[in-house]
């Protein structure tokens, strides 16, 4: 993987009907939301130091969420390498640091497509569905398998730090010596974490300056990260970390998986 020079060739501009929020969307950088602007205050955070993928903006993973153990893919019987952009592990999958085709645009949504690339072993695509409303960001990923593959999806959106947080969960999955999550639930911890949850018991929120936004999605999983000092990074995942290795859902050639985030906005006095 490598930090690309960022510009602003082929950005697009989205805005909700009532003119109160807008989005970049960032085909050549992997299909991310690379800002979200309400009113006067961005949500995500905008830019990284060299411009590192992992680190900015809210970007899909496809077609593995999170870390893969030993950047090694275990199915049928057989084993296939993977990238090793987190040594020794692989992460977020092979779409975040690649451009995007453009399949569909219109004032406040964008369609975006992509193949899995020659760093997966199977063949498919994904498309991106961005949809800004005048109160919430829609995103959809929607994965067709040409191949029978194991399938994971998720989003990583780098929030700017809030300030305010109700983020609370029936589980946290521990982790063991190489930091991947195991199938063993302990409770949630009252410390900064970096770590994969189920099930959350409310509503999942966050705050920051005058914005309150609540996150929903149909994927089973959640990571928290929230330990660096600028940001916290709430994101839905189809599954755990290695879980294309330890839990996975496989799709049948001409079949496809479909999962949704959304975080609805709400300005605040």
């Amino acid at each position: 993987m490598l930090a690309h020079v960022r510009h602003n060739d082929g950005v697009i501009t989205l805005q909700s009907p009532n003119g109160t929020m807008t989005a970049l969307v960032y085909p050549e950088f992997g299909g991310r939301i690379g800002s979200l602007i309400v009113g006067s205050q961005e949500i995500f955070i905008a830019d990284s130091s060299n411009d590192d993928p992992l680190s900015w903006g809210c970007y899909p993973m496809v077609p593995y969420a999170g870390r893969v153990r030993d950047a090694i893919l275990k199915f049928a019987g057989q084993q296939f390498p993977l990238r090793k952009n987190l040594p020794p592990h692989s992460i977020h999958g092979t779409v975040f640091d690649r451009p995007w085709n453009v399949i569909e645009n219109s004032s406040s949504a964008v369609v975006l497509e992509i193949d899995l690339g020659a760093e997966w072993p199977f063949a498919g695509t994904v498309q991106h569905h961005i949809h800004l409303t005048d109160t919430k960001l829609d995103m959809q990923l929607t994965v067709n398998a040409l191949d029978a593959m194991p399938i994971q999806v998720g989003w990583h959106p780098w929030f700017v730090k809030p300030h305010a947080t109700s983020l609370r969960f029936g589980a946290m999955l521990q982790r063991d010596s190489a930091k991947i999550s195991t199938e063993q639930q302990v409770p949630q911890p009252a410390t900064l974490v970096d770590d994969c949850f189920k099930d959350p018991e409310e509503s999942l929120t966050i705050t920051i300056g005058s914005v309150h936004l609540t996150l929903s999605s149909d994927c089973s999983h959640w990571v928290m990260y929230d330990i660096p000092l600028n940001a916290t990074c709430v994101e839905p995942q189809s599954g755990p970390p290695n879980g294309v290795n330890d839990l996975p859902l496989v799709l049948d050639p001409n079949t496809s998986l479909t999962k949704n985030f959304t975080i609805e906005v709400q300005q605040i006095a």
